[in-house]
């Protein structure tokens, strides 16, 4: 089984997935895991992945580029 996580923070993630029994799972090779960073792939300088809200307002909204 194979999870993938898309997250800004992924050192955030190794302790608890290194313990308890999705530890022993990734051990076991029986489940898989890796972790994306968005800002991995930004063009800027930067390294923004955060957009304005469309109609303003409070919130975050993840940059979208084409």
């Amino acid at each position: 089984m194979k999870f993938d996580v898309i997250t800004l923070f992924p050192k955030m993630f190794n302790s608890p997935f290194e313990e308890g029994i999705v530890g022993q799972a990734i051990k076991a090779k029986k489940v898989s895991l890796s972790m994306w960073n968005p800002r991995e792939y930004t063009s800027d300088k930067h390294k923004s992945v955060d957009d304005r809200p469309f109609g303003g307002g409070d919130g975050m909204v993840m940059l979208q580029k084409f």
